[in-house]
């Protein structure tokens, strides 16, 4: 109350606006943010009245205590700082208080007062339409919500965190786990549930213990209604004006002018709830933290009263004999559909343009019983839903084994290759974060009878909605130790470590630009002499003309694209016959080596053998040796 006491010394035209919030019956909440307090706390403050008129009756009582005490004292401050009487401001302030409200709904008698009190506090304040009432009660009480509006906690359940999935998708046994064609996205299913929940405590306990977190963000999301309901107020309040000054002309009171100082309901929102949620979880508010809370309010009356913001969107230059129509059109829709019309949310442009519309277009177009601030029927639902920020963890993979593919692999319903890359990394990093979903994306990728080894093909896993956390140092290590037991030693992983998104644009942009190199055992239909390895480490930046290989065709447009082999080295395998040698290669990323070397019926030239005079050359293994980029750690 001390808050409200020193706006209104501050500015004593506002009690005229309070008191009439005070006859529309609004709630105490509406009153602060009215009189532009900013202040989490007092929102939240066990001492603040449930309604607008108990806090101008509580104002009115402790104005009537200075003036007795003045009186007895004979001398009092305002005395000494106006020896005529009053300070300045202060028989206006005092004369304010002892007035009725300007509304029909003003009580001169005390009994009266105390029984529209009564009802005030119970009713559904049709400012906020009872979101600012909603109140945590005592630590030592119940924990239980003496909020008009109802709580409710949205949560959701992956089977990403069966444990049979998890089971399943270790390399070992991953014959039945999900996934089809080449797809990097794994395909957990998620169950959204809605929790009525007693209390903001029980709510911000349930979250604490499902999250791991320092701090938390907050995200608010309410109906266009109410920004509906303070035009309306606006329009209320200009036609209210003129009759005040006509009553009391020394007044000179310009109401609209108070109103624009409020703070917006949306704000008061954010203000209150951050700090009820900060006390409860015992974490600080901060808007850049990992885990974001998000308040979403619904109402059943929500649709009626704003529906025909969304019904008359689509045309921003009707005329204003439209919007009644707009208004009708979106009842006629929902209740062929049998449905609510569709609610827009509170937004800046939502806000700029009810105040733009003339008055006769806003009645015209807003219900009757909102544009009068009739309380709802039904207060308000709040729906808190919590969610980490996507979590970007990367490293590089080793495949050590043919016969496993980058991502699970289907083909009519038949499973092929020995699990995947993919799933080896989901059973061992993925259970101990707790995520709904996630995406395996790569530095591109090796056929599945290729290895990748070197160092290691760059990944990364975008998880969303993680309970946990990055892990720590010792954890990222073990669950690369993890990735190789799981797989039987099929892959590895290195550099385990949380990567900023920026690498997401790293590995996307170096797809054409990076730079590989393979090692490939190849064979010849004649011995390989001295001229052909001396011919093959001497060409350099050759230019390759690549067809889009017959094996994938049925896959990829048919297009030719030119890429490069900047270096190759050859050397003969000495245990082999004669006809094989070991062939060491550096290329643009997206060269189709096997093509390269065979010449895929003349649809990659030139190639290995048009280089060695013509003769058909056989590719029989091949392995990456290296991606040639930037990534993770360094």
């Amino acid at each position: 109350m001390d808050a409200l006491r020193q706006a209104i010394a501050e500015r004593p035209s506002l009690l005229l606006l309070l008191q009439e919030a005070a006859a529309l019956q609004a709630c105490a909440a509406c009153c602060l943010r009215l009189a532009g307090v900013r202040d989490s706390e007092i929102y939240c403050s066990s001492d603040l009245p449930r309604s607008a008129l108990q806090a101008i009756s509580s104002l009115s009582q402790d104005q009537a205590a200075t003036d007795e005490a003045a009186l007895e004292g004979g001398h009092s401050k305002r005395q000494r700082l106006n020896p005529e009487g009053d300070a300045p401001g202060d028989a206006e302030q005092r004369r304010m208080l002892q007035s009725p409200p300007m509304g029909d709904g003003a009580v001169n008698e005390p009994a009266a007062v105390d029984t529209a009190s009564q009802n005030a506090a119970h009713a559904v304040c049709p400012l906020c339409l009872g979101l600012l009432q909603t109140v945590i009660a005592p630590e030592d009480s119940s924990g239980s919500s003496q909020s008009l509006c109802s709580v409710e906690l949205i949560t959701t359940v992956s089977s990403l965190n069966d444990l049979s999935r998890q089971a399943a998708t270790a390399l070992a046994g991953a014959a039945e786990a999900p996934g089809g064609g080449s797809s990097n996205t794994n395909a957990a299913i998620v169950e959204r549930r809605c929790v009525a929940m007693p209390s903001l405590v029980a709510v911000a306990a349930s979250i604490a213990a499902e999250y791991d977190m320092e701090s938390f963000a907050l995200e608010v999301s309410l109906p266009a209604s109410l920004a509906v309901r303070h035009q309306a107020l606006v329009w209320h309040l200009r036609k209210q004006q003129p009759q005040q000054q006509q009553q009391d002309s020394s007044a000179g009171v310009v109401i609209a002018k108070e109103l624009a100082a409020a703070v917006g309901v949306k704000e008061a929102v954010e203000l209150k709830y951050s700090s009820q949620l900060a006390a409860a979880l015992g974490k600080l508010h901060n808007a850049d933290a990992e885990v974001c809370i998000t308040v979403t309010m619904t109402q059943p009356d929500a649709g009626a009263e704003c529906g025909w913001l969304a019904a008359s969107a689509g045309n921003s230059k009707q005329r204003r004999g439209h919007w009644q129509a707009a208004r009708k059109q979106a009842q006629q829709q929902a209740q062929q559909q049998q449905q609510q019309p569709d609610v827009p949310a509170v937004t800046e442009a939502v806000v700029q343009r009810l105040a733009a519309m003339p008055e006769a277009a806003f009645l015209a177009a807003c219900p009757a019983s909102t544009a009068q601030l009739a309380p709802p029927t039904l207060p308000a639902a709040v729906q808190l839903q919590a969610c980490r920020r996507t979590l970007h963890i990367g490293g590089r993979y080793l495949k050590l084994r043919r016969g496993i593919p980058q991502s699970p692999w289907h083909i009519d319903g038949e499973r092929k290759g020995e699990g995947s890359v993919q799933e080896a990394i989901e059973a061992a990093v993925l259970p101990a974060l707790q995520a709904d979903t996630y995406t395996f994306i790569a530095a591109g990728r090796e056929d599945i009878d290729v290895r990748m080894l070197g160092r290691g093909r760059p990944f990364i896993l975008e998880i969303q909605n993680a309970r946990r956390g990055v892990p720590p140092p010792d954890q990222l290590l073990r669950m690369e130790a993890a990735v190789q037991q799981l797989s039987n030693d099929g892959v590895a992983v290195r550099e385990l470590c949380h990567v900023p998104a920026s690498q997401l644009t790293v590995l996307k942009e170096g797809e054409q630009d990076k730079q590989k190199s393979y090692t490939a055992v190849c064979w010849l239909p004649r011995p390989v002499t001295e001229a052909d390895l001396e011919l093959l480490g001497q060409t350099k930046s050759l230019k390759v003309q690549q067809q889009t290989p017959i094996r994938v065709l049925h896959r990829r447009a048919n297009l030719r694209r030119p890429k490069v082999v900047y270096e190759m080295q050859a050397a003969r395998l000495p245990d082999q016959p004669p006809g094989y040698f070991v062939l060491q290669l550096r290329t643009q990323a997206g060269t189709y080596i096997k093509e390269f070397v065979h010449g895929d019926l003349g649809r990659s030239q030139p190639s290995l053998g048009d280089l060695l005079g013509g003769c058909k050359a056989q590719i029989v293994s091949l392995d990456v040796l290296e991606v040639h980029m930037e990534f993770g750690q360094q």
